[in-house]
């Protein structure tokens, strides 16, 4: 890898730190959908029907402080109680990532033990990375093979490896992921309601909620943060505008056959 595709996988995997959001209490049935969102993030055809999000889950006893209606404010930290309970009770599922030019899809485990494997096409080519317990292995064009991290090593690759292993992380590991929505000290749950529509077919009414003001998370400036998520307090995913490494980007994730079995293993 050259230093320049180091440097701009690096700000990619930062900006990917976008968190899936669950969402937490009762709905209010007085806000209708309004509109509709695609997975790009821009108005998608309103024929259809939503469909119901499949399998539905209790909601966490984390979440119950917390009202599900228009206007209302959360604080960070307990909606990160609300969002560890929500996607351990799930504990596996796919997302869609789009990042500026790169996209790609990724399987997940939450839990103890997170794990993702997956990979990102840009016009620099496919990168495909596996990250299992406490190791990672990223597999890149210029590289041609899976590198195992190693923070420690005298090898630059695996060192780089490592430190990007991390960043990833934080689309597996919900602790992770908690961090960054606490960060953000008060969020806001909007009046209007969109259809989302996943990569797997499915329409969803979704909730929106968002940061009152800009927050820093690794180093990296979010500007605007939305989460999307459903009455049956499914995750639908997030879009950040964040600068990092004076990059500005937004990224986009939407999270779909939640609770479907997932099986990582480290590559061959």
């Amino acid at each position: 890898m050259r230093p320049r595709r180091l440097r701009r996988y690096v700000c990619i995997a930062t900006l990917l730190a976008v968190g899936p959001l669950a969402g937490c209490s009762s709905s209010d049935d007085s806000a209708e959908p309004t509109r509709t969102e695609s997975s790009s993030g821009r108005p998608s055809d309103e024929s259809g029907s939503p469909k119901a999000s499949a399998p539905a889950f209790a909601t966490p006893a984390e979440c119950g402080g917390l009202q599900l209606k228009g206007d209302a404010t959360f604080a960070g930290p307990a909606l990160s109680k609300c969002l560890v309970a929500a996607m351990n009770a799930y504990g596996s599922g796919t997302e869609s990532v789009q990042s500026g030019e790169e996209s790609g899809t990724s399987q997940f485990v939450f839990g103890d033990e997170p794990a993702l494997s997956g990979s990102m096409t840009g016009p620099e080519g496919e990168k495909a990375f596996v990250f299992k317990g406490d190791d990672e292995w990223i597999k890149t064009p210029g590289l041609g093979k899976w590198v195992k991290g190693d923070k420690n090593s005298t090898d630059p690759q695996e060192q780089i490896v490592a430190a990007t292993g991390k960043l990833y992380r934080a689309l597996a590991d919900p602790a992770m992921t908690a961090q960054m929505i606490a960060s953000a000290p008060e969020w806001t749950v909007e009046r209007e309601r969109p259809v989302i529509s996943l990569d797997n077919g499915e329409d969803v009414t979704a909730w929106r909620i968002v940061n009152k003001k800009p927050y820093t998370f690794l180093g990296s400036e979010v500007r605007e943060h939305i989460l999307w998520f459903g009455d049956d307090f499914t995750p639908y995913g997030g879009q950040a505008e964040s600068r990092a490494a004076g990059v500005l980007a937004t990224t986009t994730q939407r999270f779909y056959d939640l609770g479907e079995p997932v099986t990582i293993e480290p590559p061959e």
